[in-house]
């Protein structure tokens, strides 16, 4: 496991959206930081929840930002969300438990939303809703 680093190529032009992704970042570097060091199980638990939480929250903005623009991808991406919700709740319970894994799983969970699911998903939908602006502008 490694910290995570804000690249721009995660920026996806949606200030708001951008702002949550730069805070999730932060959130794992707080979990990152409590599971290498002798926070305790309370702190690390504590981090998980709070990455938990406000990755829900974002995920229901982005929403709301993508049944605003008419998205014609936003069933997909809806349930790309449910996914990673899913799997982030399941890693939480598993860490409440008491059972080994779910802090890291739960870090690994945040990497792949970064490697994969910003690139792959947010970026084409903020291009997407750019440029729907954008015609609303000039339209």
């Amino acid at each position: 496991m490694e910290p995570f680093f804000w690249k721009p190529s995660y920026d996806t032009g949606l200030k708001q959206i951008d702002r949550d992704h730069h805070a999730i970042l932060e959130l794992a570097n707080t979990l990152y930081n409590a599971i290498n060091s002798d926070a305790g199980r309370a702190a690390v638990l504590q981090s998980c929840q709070k990455i938990v939480d406000f990755t829900e929250e974002h995920f229901s903005r982005e929403e709301k930002y993508m049944e605003a623009s008419d998205y014609s991808r936003i069933e997909e991406h809806k349930l790309e969300h449910a996914r990673l919700k899913e799997e982030a709740r399941r890693l939480l319970l598993r860490l409440e438990l008491d059972s080994p894994g779910g802090a890291t799983g739960l870090y690994h969970v945040l990497r792949e939303m970064f490697i994969e699911h910003i690139p792959q998903c947010d970026q084409p939908f903020g291009e997407f809703y750019l440029s729907r602006t954008k015609e609303e502008q000039q339209g």
